[in-house]
């Protein structure tokens, strides 16, 4: 008799956990609007040129990105991450795959690899407004050339892997 009155006194304990947690809903999205991301994306360059461009962080591991067509563009390697990229804005011809140039350009970041002298082989794809691309660990890719001033693009960083994968 206990241990059925045990189990009924913790089934109401559970199910009122159960429904006070529903009434509270899940959290709203992480917003940031479009205007807020173009000013800081103006506001960063004016301030500096970088060969990585300029990123304005929506969420962890998500952030619109521009590079110039200005700098020198670096050839990167991300061996614990997969990265999506969807061009925003602008254009250009985005290399991935093959093997990046030596000597690698010197990184304190273990999760970037990187090189001035591009990629050898690969496949060049001019990249524009609306598309789409997955970079899988390892994955060398360079922005061989950009169309007109820059390029602007949503860039999704997740690290997925403790074990680097290297293709170098």
């Amino acid at each position: 008799m206990r241990t059925l009155v045990g189990f009924f006194v913790l089934s109401i304990l559970t199910l009122g956990s159960v429904v006070v947690a529903q009434d509270s809903g899940a959290p709203p999205a992480i917003y940031k609007p479009g205007a807020d991301i173009v000013s800081e994306l103006d506001s960063a360059a004016a301030s500096s040129a970088s060969a990585g461009g300029w990123a304005v962080s929506v969420s962890p591991g998500v952030s619109v990105r521009r590079r110039s067509s200005s700098v020198t563009q670096f050839a990167v390697v991300h061996p614990f991450s997969v990265e999506v990229y969807r061009i925003l804005e602008g254009s250009g011809t985005l290399v991935t795959g093959g093997l990046l140039e030596l000597p690698l350009a010197e990184s304190n970041n273990p999760n970037i690899m990187r090189s001035e002298n591009g990629i050898r082989g690969g496949l060049a794809r001019e990249v524009t407004a609306g598309d789409v691309l997955v970079l899988q660990p390892g994955t060398p890719h360079w922005f061989r050339s950009i169309d007109g001033e820059s390029v602007t693009y949503m860039e999704t960083r997740i690290r997925i892997t403790t074990h680097p994968v290297q293709f170098q």
